[in-house]
């Protein structure tokens, strides 16, 4: 299963995206979990705000959280092309002095590391920008860029810093911060709290995100933070009923704002909750549902993952005996 996170990294990607005139890529790729995920999902970067929300696909033995994810990540070869570019920026900006657009480019350089899963370096780059904001006295870079952090922990599987980077994004940002970072980070505390299955705060700072994203009328961060919610019902809370509720309730408002792929996520997820319940033919038919949309969007991962639990069902039990 994916889960959701509202996106810090992607805001960076899009600052950059001033500076380029080709698309960045995604900052942080999504993991995926199955029926009944063991281990907590990572997340990808999807919303608009500096703040990420993250999906978790692929099912496994437990299933953990969402928010809101980006657009599918691009290969190395485009990531190394972007770097390329953005280093060459880097120079230009150093050479004219421009430390804020210097700031914003080394948040995207970290962003592209990260997306080609060198953390270590991702977090250090990140470091280096955080000074710049630090010394400008910007205060929402600095946050935005605590948060990046978070996001680059949480998805690494350090949920304790992850956490400690969150909390000092959330300490960090102005009162005039945007709102919809604010709850972006709140969702993917959720998220970190998910991965150390600390059921009382992850529900915590979900119920927190999800008032935030509806008092904005944020509809697809909504949809997202009620799909980590049904997860941490469904998978961590064992609440398997509460967690269908929060699926088709994120169904519906993901089917409105035509986020067919969170929605496909979603509905795998939901399909896996299901079956934890016995229901197989309603499991089926959450997966053709899933399968049809992840076929549409050319999400091979996405129908891997889907078929897989497909044969799981259609297996007769007993099937592994020795013949």
């Amino acid at each position: 299963m994916r889960l959701q996170s509202p996106p810090t990294l992607s805001l960076l990607l899009a600052s950059a995206s001033l500076f380029l005139t080709s698309s960045l890529l995604p900052a942080q790729p999504s993991d995926g979990v199955a029926s009944e995920p063991t281990d907590p999902p990572s997340s990808s970067a999807t919303a608009k705000s500096s703040a990420s929300a993250s999906t978790t696909s692929s099912l496994n033995n437990e299933a953990a959280p969402a928010s809101p994810s980006p657009a599918k990540l691009t290969t190395a070869t485009q990531v190394e092309s972007t770097l390329k570019a953005l280093n060459g920026l880097l120079d230009q900006y150093r050479r004219t002095g421009n430390r804020q657009a210097e700031a914003h480019v080394l948040g995207a350089i970290a962003s592209s590391y990260n997306a080609l899963h060198q953390q270590q370096r991702a977090v250090e780059i990140f470091q280096s920008a955080l000074g710049i904001w630090r010394e400008l006295g910007d205060k929402e870079g600095e946050g935005t860029t605590l948060a990046h952090v978070g996001d680059v922990y949480r998805a690494w599987g350090f949920p304790d810093q992850a956490i400690r980077s969150y909390r000092d994004a959330l300490k960090t940002y102005p009162d005039t911060a945007d709102e919809a970072e604010v709850a972006a980070i709140l969702n993917n505390l959720g998220l970190a709290y998910f991965a150390l299955r600390d059921k009382k705060k992850c529900v915590e700072y979900l119920d927190q995100a999800l008032a935030d994203y509806r008092a904005r009328r944020d509809r697809q961060g909504e949809a997202l933070t009620l799909t980590n919610l049904g997860s941490t019902y469904g998978f961590l809370m064992n609440d398997p009923h509460k967690a269908l509720d929060y699926f088709q309730e994120a169904v519906t408002e993901l089917e409105l704002v035509n986020d067919r792929s969170n929605e496909a996520d979603a509905l795998e997820l939901m399909g896996c909750i299901w079956l934890k319940l016995q229901k197989q033919d309603m499991a089926v038919d959450s997966f053709q549902r899933a399968l049809f949309l992840y076929n549409r969007l050319g999400d091979a991962r996405g129908e891997a993952s889907v078929r897989k639990q497909l044969k799981t069902v259609s297996e007769p039990q007993g099937s592994d005996a020795a013949h």
